[in-house]
C-alpha cells in the first residue's frame, strides 16, 4: 500500500523556500558573481580542471616575450613552427549544509513566522559560506601590493590612486582583460554583460577612503548609459569600479605600530585591510548542477511531518545544503592591495 507523505509530490513548499534562499543569498554574494563560472553535470567526477592557453613564448610567470627578430623570414623559406602550451588548475567540490530547528509551540505561538525568518536567514548563512570561500582564495593570492611601505607590519596609510593605478599597469603587461561580465540574478551560473572595469573589492570600512580619492564618480552620478557591476557597488575612478562588503575581513593588529590616525582594533598596531582587485577570469567557480537540481538543495521539514523520529510533532527543521569551491586561475590577473582605513 502506497503512503502519500509530504515528499511524495513534487512540493512547492520546497520551490518557494529555494526562490526565499536564493533571493537573500543573492543580496550576500560579491565574489562570487565574478570569474570564470563552471557548472560541474551530476553523476560526474567531484574534480574539475579549469584550462588556460599560454602566451606565445612564456616566461615562467606567463608572461609573453616576444621579439619580433624571432618571427623573421625570407622569401622561400618556411618559418619555424611552433606549438601551444596550457596551464591547468584544477578544484574540488566540497559540500556545506544549514540546518536550523524549531519547535511546534514556536512555529504555534511566537508572534512572528519562525520558519519563514529561518529561510531568509537560510540563504543569508548559505551566500556568507561561498562568499568566505572566495574571499578566501582571493586574499591567498601573490600579488600584493601596499599603500605604503613593502610589507604588511609596516602598513599604516589609506589606499591611493597612484596605488590602483600600478596595479592597473601590472594587470595590462600581463595581459589580463577588464571584467565585463558577471553573473545574473537567479538559480543557475549564466552570466550578463557589464561596462568594462576592474573591479575593487574593499572592506565597508574602506569605503570612505574610497570616496575621497580624486577624480571618484558616485554611482548616482553614472547615468542611464553605466549599469553597475553590482549592487554594492558604490562609485568609480578612472578604470576602477569599488564594491564593498563587510565580509572582507582584516588583518586585526598586523600593521605598524605608528597609526597615522589609522583604525586599529586595540591601539597598539594598525588593522590592515586587504582590498582585492580583479581582471576578467581570474577566478573560477565551481557548483554542482542538473536537471530539476540548481546547486541549493533547501530542507524544510515542518513540524506537523510525523514520522518515527518525529512522532508526536513536537520539532521541525529548515535549512539546505550546495556543493561550491572557487580557485585562483591566474595570479598575474589579480592583486592584494593591503593599506589602512581612516579612523574617523
Amino acid at each position: 500500500m502506497a503512503i502519500q507523505g509530504y515528499s511524495t509530490v513534487a512540493g512547492r513548499n520546497l520551490h518557494r523556500a529555494e526562490g526565499k534562499m536564493l533571493k537573500h543569498a543573492e543580496d550576500e554574494i560579491v565574489l562570487g558573481m565574478f570569474g570564470e563560472m563552471h557548472e560541474q553535470p551530476l553523476n560526474k567526477t567531484d574534480t574539475v580542471i579549469f584550462r588556460r592557453l599560454k602566451p606565445v613564448n612564456a616566461t615562467a610567470t606567463e608572461v609573453s616575450s616576444i621579439d619580433p627578430a624571432d618571427f623573421t623570414t625570407s622569401e622561400g623559406t618556411t618559418p619555424n613552427a611552433m606549438g601551444i602550451d596550457f596551464t591547468d588548475v584544477s578544484v574540488t567540490l566540497v559540500q556545506y549544509a544549514v540546518l536550523f530547528k524549531y519547535t511546534s509551540k514556536a512555529a504555534l505561538m511566537y508572534e512572528d513566522d519562525i520558519p519563514s525568518a529561518m529561510k531568509k536567514l537560510t540563504g543569508e548563512t548559505v551566500a556568507s559560506i561561498a562568499e568566505k570561500v572566495a574571499y578566501g582564495q582571493a586574499r591567498g593570492g601573490t600579488s600584493v601590493a601596499y599603500a605604503n611601505g613593502t610589507t604588511r607590519a609596516g602598513v599604516n596609510t589609506a589606499p591611493s590612486l597612484n596605488k590602483l593605478r600600478a596595479i592597473a599597469r601590472a594587470f595590462d603587461a600581463n595581459k589580463a582583460m577588464q571584467i565585463s561580465k558577471s553573473v545574473k540574478p537567479g538559480p543557475d551560473f549564466g552570466t550578463s554583460s557589464v561596462e568594462p572595469a576592474f573591479a575593487v573589492f574593499c572592506h565597508s570600512d574602506g569605503e570612505a577612503d574610497y570616496r575621497d580619492i580624486p577624480g571618484f564618480t558616485k554611482r548616482v552620478d553614472y547615468g542611464s548609459a553605466v549599469t553597475p557591476l553590482h549592487k554594492r557597488e558604490f562609485g568609480a575612478v578612472e578604470r576602477f569600479r569599488f564594491i564593498q562588503s563587510s565580509m572582507f575581513a582584516p588583518f586585526l593588529a598586523a600593521g605598524s605600530a605608528t597609526l597615522n590616525g589609522m583604525k586599529s582594533v586595540g591601539a597598539a598596531a594598525v588593522d590592515v585591510y586587504p582590498t582585492i582587485v580583479l581582471a576578467e577570469d581570474a577566478l573560477g567557480h565551481i557548483t554542482l548542477k542538473g536537471k530539476g537540481y540548481t546547486g541549493i538543495t533547501p530542507v524544510h521539514v515542518p513540524h506537523d511531518t510525523y514520522n518515527h523520529a518525529n512522532p508526536t510533532g513536537m520539532f521541525g527543521y529548515v535549512g539546505a545544503n550546495f556543493w561550491y569551491n572557487c580557485v585562483r586561475l591566474n595570479e598575474n590577473w589579480q592583486y592584494r592591495l593591503e593599506h589602512g582605513v581612516t579612523d574617523l
